[in-house]
């Protein structure tokens, strides 16, 4: 079985879902082997409720943790509450922080910062217009990676489920940067879409 750290690409794909507020995501390889399970942690009854009155959660903060194939818990993702921008926080299972994917304010784009702990600048996610399409550099601005959502088929049209395609340049990237970018297709949905009904 691939591992989620050294795959090539990666589909970050969301079950279809029906009026449930819930954060979910399964990694894949492009031969569709399993890669990762990503589950919402910590979601009590009153967030439940509060989600379901809601129109719009995508401000709401939200904690996923990343079991790979074998079920083993290998990251721990929180994005923080946000009205206007978000700083994600991608940790250990632990909690100990790996780096930090903080939202840049830009109109009519949508952009990302890659800290490492130590809240230094190591890399860039910047989308297009659209958002549908992330180019990845680090502090060189020489691209790493990229990000593409795909169009839904036919069945997810109607619901809020995504896919996105992670492509790295390189099989190995220094750390924390390697993580980040591994974790850039759940935080962009996480971060942009999620709660967006």
């Amino acid at each position: 079985m691939q591992d989620l750290f050294h795959t090539s690409p990666i589909v970050v794909k969301q079950p279809k879902r029906f009026l449930v507020d819930e954060s979910e995501y399964n990694c894949f390889d492009q031969y569709t082997r399993h890669l990762a399970h990503v589950h919402e942690v910590d979601l009590g009854a009153g967030m439940h409720a509060l989600r379901f009155l809601a129109n719009n959660t995508t401000g709401f903060a939200r904690k996923v943790m990343v079991n790979d194939a074998w079920r083993r818990p290998r990251l721990y993702i929180e994005k923080s509450w946000a009205m206007f921008t978000a700083t994600t926080t991608v940790a250990w299972p632990n909690g100990t922080p790996i780096g930090y994917i903080d939202q840049d304010f830009a109109f009519f784009k949508a952009g990302f910062r890659l800290l490492d702990p130590f809240k230094r600048h190591i890399g860039t996610i910047q989308g297009n217009f659209w958002g549908r399409n992330f180019q990845i550099t680090d502090a060189n601005e020489h691209e790493v990676a990229r990000v593409n959502q795909q169009f839904p088929d036919v069945g997810e049209f109607f619901t809020p489920a995504n896919t996105y395609v992670l492509w790295q340049r390189y099989p190995a990237l220094p750390e924390p940067l390697n993580t980040l970018v591994v974790s850039s297709g759940i935080v962009i949905d996480l971060v942009l879409a999620e709660g967006h009904w």
